[in-house]
């Protein structure tokens, strides 16, 4: 019994002792502070990735960015035209080519697609940044698309005053512009050259500039009247009034009458034609195809090349013929920066923006026409206007100057083409038995025969007026796109618009 009564005793004392909970606690407390550190590391590393992946993801998305503008800088040079859809990638079979641009931290590649009916770039970029999770992992990428919707420069400030007035280039000669017959000039006469009036030929309007010296064949010769004297007359190099002999003064003695006459003449340039510009960029021309066309659409040029090499050399006039601007069918050639188009049954012309004709054009279908619209037509040839009108404003069934406003509706031909094909040799531009009103210029002579009659400015190395009025024309202070003299400005991008990604 006692040794019963001890067992028992010595077992409850042992069970009454805590020794060894201490040592299972430890463990147990040691195991959670284990998985506790492991979690926390994990979380840490896990956190770090996150963030390093957040960082390289903002990374790829500016440099998406960064893509976006590098195109909007391509578009945006000034010797870039907007409305060239081959500037972003495009190429003549439809293909794409992306560019590729190395950037601190990874590379961006960028693409544009032009919708010439809205004329509207559709821009895509794709920034790229190395995964942080690992080598192998696959690259970030973040794609930005944007349009870019693009203006048209269709007219702007007139920036060459020579533009207002009926202008000779040639200098060097006996007489570098002739007026004979009997022409009365009531337009501003702005001759570099001497000017000679024969016949019963005179001036009946100011101001008179005359560079080299004033030459008045017969009696009958004069500059103004004694009752009517014109505005102002600057001659430089003095007058010769029949068989006297020249003076260095001009006055009414020799039939010289102007409220201000002096030998101070107003400096006013010949305006500059950039003749390959506009050859690479004239739309509709030789690079900038019709969009949407109908009926017979002029040859613009057919040795120019691949249009994504534009070539100043091939504006050789290798179009043969003659295109003519109003036949007895309609037609129709749109871009997205200008247009030419013929409507046959009301037989208006709509001109919009600068066309480019690598040779000649005519208007002979004998009948009076109209056009509408602001636009420059470049030809690498001549103009004939033959039997026919072309007018910008009618009244009473002919051109009429009154109603017509040049900085609304305007037609400027530049012709280049020394003659021998369709008119005489030594012209640029001829009118038969005709009238128009617009601007000309010919880098050569331009010719308005006796039966003919041209309203508005003209431009030539001199300029044959064989009407015998030649009728006055409004003040132009606006210049259609592409007329000499005014900054080359073909198109130009709006701001980003409609972003995604």
């Amino acid at each position: 019994m006692h040794s019963i009564g001890t067992c028992a005793g010595r077992l409850g004392r042992r069970l009454r002792e805590q020794t060894g909970i201490t040592l299972v606690m430890s463990i147990g407390i040691l195991g959670m502070l284990t998985l506790t550190g492991t979690t926390l590391i994990y979380y840490s590393s896990t956190t770090k990735r996150s963030a390093a992946y957040s960082n390289r993801n903002s990374n790829a998305y500016v440099l998406a960015e960064a893509g976006i503008n590098e195109m909007m800088a391509v578009l945006s040079r000034p010797e870039n035209n907007a409305l060239n859809k081959y500037l972003l990638g495009v190429q003549p079979n439809g293909t794409v080519v992306k560019t590729t641009s190395a950037y601190d931290g990874g590379t961006v590649t960028w693409w544009g697609v032009l919708d010439e009916g809205s004329a509207t770039w559709s821009i895509s970029s794709v920034g790229e940044t190395k995964n942080p999770t690992g080598p192998s992992a696959t690259p970030i990428r973040r794609m930005l698309t944007a349009k870019v919707p693009v203006t048209p420069t269709l007219s702007g400030p007139l920036n060459s005053p020579a533009w207002n007035y009926i202008y000779s280039t040639r200098t060097g000669n006996t007489c570098d512009m002739v007026i004979s017959q009997s022409v009365q000039v009531a337009s501003p006469l702005y001759v570099n050259g001497n000017l000679c009036l024969q016949n019963t030929a005179g001036i009946s309007s100011g101001p008179l500039v005359v560079k080299g010296q004033l030459t008045l064949s017969q009696s009958a010769n004069a500059v103004g009247s004694l009752a009517a004297p014109i505005n102002e007359a600057h001659i430089a190099n003095g007058c010769q009034w029949k068989n006297s002999p020249l003076h260095s003064l001009c006055s009414p003695l020799d039939n010289v009458f102007a409220r201000v006459l002096d030998t101070s003449p107003t400096q006013i340039a010949a305006p500059a034609v950039d003749w390959d510009g506009w050859y690479r960029n004239a739309s509709p021309g030789p690079y900038f195809a019709c969009h949407t066309q109908s009926g017979t659409v002029p040859v613009f040029d057919n040795d120019q090349g691949s249009p994504l090499s534009p070539d100043p050399s091939k504006r050789n006039g290798s179009v043969p013929g003659s295109f003519n601007l109003t036949p007895g069918t309609s037609y129709s050639c749109q871009t997205a920066g200008g247009e030419l188009s013929w409507n046959a049954s009301t037989r208006v012309l709509t001109v919009r923006g600068t066309t480019f004709i690598d040779g000649n054009a005519q208007v002979q279908n004998g009948a009076l026409n109209t056009y509408q619209g602001q636009g420059s037509l470049y030809l690498s040839g001549t103009l004939l206007v033959k039997n026919s009108k072309l007018c910008a404003h009618v009244a009473a069934g002919n051109c009429d100057s009154a109603g017509w406003n040049p900085n609304t509706t305007m037609l400027v031909v530049v012709a280049n083409g020394p003659g021998g094909i369709q008119v005489p040799v030594g012209d640029s531009v001829q009118l038969v038995s005709s009238t128009f009103q617009g601007a000309l210029y010919g880098t050569n002579a331009v010719e308005i025969d006796t039966t003919s009659q041209a309203i508005g400015p003209i431009i030539g190395s001199t300029v044959y007026l064989g009407q015998s009025t030649a009728t006055s024309f409004p003040s132009v202070t606006v210049a259609p796109s592409g007329m000499p003299g005014s900054p080359m400005v073909y198109a130009q991008p709006n701001p980003p618009q409609l972003y995604g990604g």
